[in-house]
């Protein structure tokens, strides 16, 4: 076994002024695969609102990642509960972002 490697936090350690915040369980699943969020809706749900709130626990602005359906399952739940995060694809954050 070798070093885990992410290559969207390689890439995005290149973004001149941003600052990546890790969190407690960066391999955890958002709960969105497949038809898991529909056969298994309220677990889903749940999956999602604890990822979003180990992004709220380190205190990040945006959600970066290359995985449109795990941001727009996030950024949904985050909505529904009214809380302030940005959801954005890595490509965006690559080709300039909007900060």
């Amino acid at each position: 076994m070798g070093e885990p490697f992410d290559k969207t936090a390689s890439l995005l350690s290149k973004v001149k002024g941003l600052v990546i915040v890790p969190v407690d369980r960066p391999d955890d699943c958002c709960g969105f695969g497949g038809t898991f969020c529909v056969t298994d809706e309220a677990v889903s749900a749940r999956m999602g609102l604890d990822k979003v709130h180990d992004h709220l626990r380190h205190g990040a602005e945006y959600v970066v990642s290359p995985d449109m359906s795990c941001l727009m399952h996030q950024q949904g739940i985050a909505r529904r509960a009214d809380l302030d995060l940005k959801y954005i694809h890595v490509a965006q954050v690559l080709n300039g972002g909007p900060f």
